[in-house]
Order: C-alpha cells, then sequence, then structure tokens
C-alpha cells in the first residue's frame, strides 16, 4: 500500500510539474473550459460557410445573419440588397467627387 501511494504522488507531481497543479485537478475532476468566445464577423463567416456547404442556391447571406443575430442577440434587420464595390488602393476623394458634379455635355 505504501508503495502505491509513493508512486501514485510521484505521478502527480511529474504531471504538476509539466502542467501545473490547476490543470490536473480539473482534469481528474472532468472540467471542461468554456468554448472561445468569437466575433460577429467570425460567426457570420462561419454559418455563411455552412450554409454554402448545405445549399449554396439558398439565400445564406440572410440565413447567416439570422442565426448569428439570434445566438449574439442582435437587432433583428434585413440584410440590405445591392452591391458592395471594394476598391484596392489608394482612392482619390477629390478627384472623384469633380467627375461626379461634371455636367453632361449637350
Amino acid at each position: 500500500m505504501k508503495k502505491i501511494v509513493i508512486l501514485l504522488t510521484a505521478t502527480m507531481l511529474t504531471a504538476c510539474a509539466d502542467t501545473g497543479p490547476l490543470q490536473v485537478m480539473q482534469g481528474i475532476l472532468g472540467y471542461i473550459p468554456p468554448p472561445e468566445e468569437t466575433t460577429i464577423a467570425e460567426e457570420l463567416k462561419m454559418e455563411f460557410q455552412r450554409c454554402e456547404k448545405i445549399d449554396p442556391n439558398r439565400n445564406c447571406a440572410q440565413i447567416a445573419y439570422d442565426v448569428v443575430r439570434t445566438i449574439k442577440g442582435l437587432d433583428p434587420r434585413k440584410v440590405p440588397k445591392g452591391v458592395v464595390i471594394i476598391l484596392e488602393g489608394d482612392v482619390d476623394v477629390e478627384s472623384s467627387e469633380k467627375e461626379d458634379n461634371k455636367q453632361p455635355e449637350k
């Protein structure tokens, strides 16, 4: 019996040296850490990809938004319709405003 206690003590001390006593106790007691907190953007991306894998013909943007809205407790709103243009590089705001204000020639 004394050998078993010594062996058990030596095993626990080596386990504590590598991982720490708190982690050893959590492992013995069956502690499960909570899932990592994700951002809204990460959740939207994961839900959109999940929807695309199931059926790419569905309105996955709206479905992903509805799921994330429910999970994160956001206000209900529809996904706006339209086109998003992403410009890469430097954009000269002054020249684009001048072009917008130009009168069409007759």
